[in-house]
């Protein structure tokens, strides 16, 4: 089979085809026929060696989808299924042996290209909407990078649960795919004088009830200076660099700042699955639409690496085996 390795960190020009032999089954795991693999932000972190912890040579890819195709002792899975997952590494290859635990049923009317799409950012959009910080309806909401994998499906699910949501893009053609994921307003970084002023005057002065950022550094000003009194500053990504350290004192009054992973450490194995399911039936029903904006076979993983760091991709990337 073969498989993405990892053998330095550096540029994307670092990572290497490998055939290496097809995983044996131990108790609880299943081997699944990979039929697309997600490109992720947090995959080119590793590749850097931002990732405190990751041994080299080391292997790429978080999720995917695909079919099961032999199934270890102890494992629910039947073979044939078509599944997914999520935070399986070693997800760009032919093949992999995932355990049982962290799969997810795709419904018949989702592709295996919409499932890879949807489940990593989906879950994170989902969790961080409904679960960690539940927005209600007829609140507005400013979602920055609307037109990324988290970013568009945030604005999909805010808007599906009656608020308003004020996005913002890096660059212009991307504001079309923020504006068809449900945003009320969308503002082009790249060509707006003074952002905080443009989304303080949408909302008539008042500011934002809720600000999602994943960008880390880079608008963590913009986000705070948005938010109305009693607003909540959800900070979930450092795309663009940690946020250096603060002084609480010196923010505006009355905000709330709450940090959230997107992989939700606390929660149990069955309510992943749960959650995942979910997701997956958002996808098929209409809820959730997946934008996949390009795809590359297994072999072109470095150029996908250089397309998703240029900023110029809309939507999710993927591995196609």
């Amino acid at each position: 089979m073969r498989t993405i390795s990892l053998p330095s960190f550096g540029s994307p020009d670092v990572l290497r085809v490998e055939e290496r032999p097809v995983p044996e089954l131990s108790p609880g795991k299943v081997l699944v026929e990979v039929r697309a693999a997600g490109i992720n932000l947090m995959d080119s972190y590793m590749r850097r060696g931002l990732i405190e912890g990751l041994e080299l040579p080391a292997r790429l890819g978080a999720d995917g989808a695909g079919v099961v195709t032999a199934v270890g002792a102890d494992a629910t899975a039947k073979i044939g299924d078509r599944v997914a997952w999520q935070y399986v590494m070693g997800s760009y290859a032919d093949m992999i042996a995932v355990p049982h635990e962290r799969l997810v049923p795709i419904p018949d009317n989702v592709t295996f290209e919409a499932a890879a799409g949807a489940l990593m950012q989906g879950l994170t959009a989902q969790h961080l909407s409904h679960d960690a910080v539940p927005v209600p309806s007829g609140t507005v909401a400013l979602v920055h990078s609307a037109a990324s994998g988290v970013g568009r499906m945030l604005t999909q699910l805010i808007t599906a649960r009656g608020a308003r949501v004020i996005a913002t893009v890096s660059r212009a053609h991307k504001a079309r795919s923020a504006a068809e994921a449900g945003a009320w307003k969308v503002l082009v970084r790249d060509e707006t004088e003074d952002l905080g002023a443009a989304i303080r005057e949408l909302t008539d002065g008042e500011g934002v009830d809720f600000a999602f950022d994943g960008t880390g550094s880079t608008l963590f000003d913009v986000s705070i200076s948005s938010l109305r009194f009693g607003g909540v500053f959800v900070h979930y990504g450092r795309a663009g660099g940690p946020i250096p350290p603060l002084d609480l004192w010196v923010q505006p009054d009355g905000v709330r700042l709450v940090h959230v992973r997107g992989d939700a450490p606390h929660e149990s194995t069955d309510q992943w699955r749960q959650r995942a399911s979910q997701v997956m039936q958002w996808v098929g029903d209409g809820t959730l639409d997946v934008l996949i904006d390009r795809t590359y076979p297994l072999e072109d993983a470095a150029q996908a690496h250089h397309d998703l760091e240029s900023q110029g991709t809309v939507g999710k990337l993927l591995l196609i085996p």
